[in-house]
């Protein structure tokens, strides 16, 4: 096995994918490519990997029969072909009846190339949650604010780090002392 075939494979089995012993064999035939990985994971996808070493009609014909023997065991994994080299549009066209075909331009392509190569089979890696959610809504507000932020501002936002019933009581007492009122005063009625 090549130096890069053995790349594309470390980067599979680095996300949740298991090395192919070769040959392998399914509904009794056996199937001998370059390198393969099985997803294990959240993916369940059966990769194959081929380099223009291999002739294009046995490729062609190896993918069809690994086709219709999955098709006789009841598989329903999905077959990708990761190609390292040139695949003529023709050859990419037949291939692509029996398997998704994920073309890597270049015999000898570095991590970040077979990375873009593979994409759609790896997870998806999502920003840091810090990023996600931005950063804390108070220091924003007093951002914003600035030299304008008063203690009325202080204690409301302080209040909202202890829930929106703390803000209310903060509200109905500023606008009690506002207002003139106390908490000892009851609503009376005009009759």
């Amino acid at each position: 096995m090549s130096t890069t075939v053995q790349d594309v494979i470390a980067v599979l089995e680095g996300t949740a994918f298991e090395r192919l012993p070769m040959p392998f064999s399914v509904a009794g035939t056996e199937f001998h490519f370059e390198a393969g990985a099985l997803g294990t994971g959240l993916s369940h996808d059966l990769v194959l990997v081929a380099t223009e070493q291999m002739p294009r009609l046995r490729l062609q014909r190896l993918i069809a029969g690994l086709a219709r023997a999955m098709d006789v065991a009841g598989s329903r994994r999905p077959m990708s072909l990761v190609f390292l080299g040139k695949v003529a549009s023709n050859d990419r066209t037949e291939l692509e009846r029996y398997a998704r075909v994920l073309p890597i331009g270049t015999r000898t392509p570095n991590v970040a190339q077979i990375e873009q190569a593979v994409a759609v089979l790896l997870p998806l890696k999502m920003p840091a949650a810090e990023l996600v959610h931005g950063s804390d809504p108070i220091n924003e507000v007093l951002a914003v604010l600035g030299p304008a932020t008063t203690s009325e501002h202080l204690a409301l936002m302080n209040a909202a780090e202890d829930g929106p019933e703390a803000v209310r009581e903060t509200l109905r007492t500023f606008t009690n002392d506002g207002a003139g009122w106390s908490d000892d005063e009851k609503e009376t009625d005009d009759d």
